[in-house]
């Protein structure tokens, strides 16, 4: 065992520590330092105007699209936020994205070779972004089309079901956000949206059934509701014109059903209706008349039928 002797040349090279030092040598290297923060200060600047560009021209954008409707109606007020949010959102996207190459570029890192690789990328990942496409140019025929703006109150449909109903919170390309009755969000993409019911453009309207007792007259009813009405229509701001009776709607239970139709602004029915039938209810019982109630005819029970 003592005699074995150990054969330098069997043993291994030293290790090689230039690589080591070549990192210790960059790092101590006060140049890299400097090259890197003047880097970091460029790219700083970059970020700093491109929020600077967005907020420019968004404020462009926003007093453009006022100047056309400065004189126009609340729909087209409705109009021109749709449109500041859509183009906002295009803005964003455009100048983050030019930004965000800048400082590629400033840390020489390969732009064009990362532009092609995402070229090769995005025509592979293609057939699997159908739905994106397409929900892409649905968003933008509504837009085109002014189907609906944000804040408009719209039901959408798809395939004949309906999705949701709601107040319109935002609109994009890619999707609509809806706000529904009990504060609940839907998100839905453009490309499902195959039907849109809107009920914000046009003037609404709503009937409004009195119900007084059979006995009374129903043209002295219809006279006074006509006479407090051509005076006082105003005082209700959601109405566009005076209440219109239409007559006698119904006989039952007792009961004579006089109809109104109220023609209101846009998303007011459910409010007018039921302050309208309050002041009918009021000016009535001023007259005497009262509100009827539906009544029953005891005599015709199976169980009264045989008594006299």
């Amino acid at each position: 065992m003592l005699g074995n002797t150990v054969n330098l040349d069997n043993l291994e090279e030293p290790l090689d520590l230039s690589f080591v030092e070549e990192v210790i040598a960059t790092i101590t290297n006060p140049e890299m330092w400097v090259s890197l923060a003047s880097r970091l200060v460029y790219s700083l600047v970059l970020v700093i105007i491109g929020y600077i560009i967005i907020k420019v021209l968004t404020m462009i954008i926003e007093k453009s699209i006022k100047l056309r409707t400065k004189s126009r109606l609340q729909g087209n007020v409705k109009r021109q936020d749709t449109l500041v949010s859509v183009l906002r959102n295009v803005i964003v996207v455009f100048i983050w994205f030019v930004v965000i190459m800048m400082i590629f570029e400033a840390f020489d890192l390969p732009v064009r070779t990362l532009l092609a690789g995402a070229g090769v990328i995005g025509l592979a990942i293609g057939f699997g972004a159908q739905t994106l496409v397409k929900d892409i140019i649905t968003g933008f025929f509504i837009l085109l089309e002014n189907q609906f703006d944000q804040g408009d109150f719209i039901t959408v449909n798809t395939s004949g079901t309906t999705v949701a109903t709601g107040e319109v919170i935002s609109m994009g390309l890619r999707s609509t956000k809806l706000r529904g009755f009990e504060g609940e969000l839907y998100f839905i993409p453009n490309g499902t949206i195959n039907e849109v019911i809107n009920f914000s453009r046009e003037n609404a309207y709503s009937f409004l059934d009195i119900a007084v007792s059979s006995e009374e007259d129903e043209s002295h009813v219809e006279q006074i509701i006509n006479d407090y009405f051509k005076d006082h229509w105003e005082e209700e701001e959601t109405f566009i014109a005076p209440p219109m009776v239409l007559g006698l709607n119904s006989v039952e239970h007792g009961m004579s059903q006089i109809r109104l139709m109220l023609e209101v602004e846009p998303m007011a029915q459910w409010g007018a209706t039921r302050r309208t039938r309050e002041v009918v209810k009021r000016v009535l019982r001023e007259h005497g008349i009262e509100m009827a109630v539906p009544k029953m005819d005891l005599s015709q029970l199976p169980a009264n039928r045989g008594k006299k």
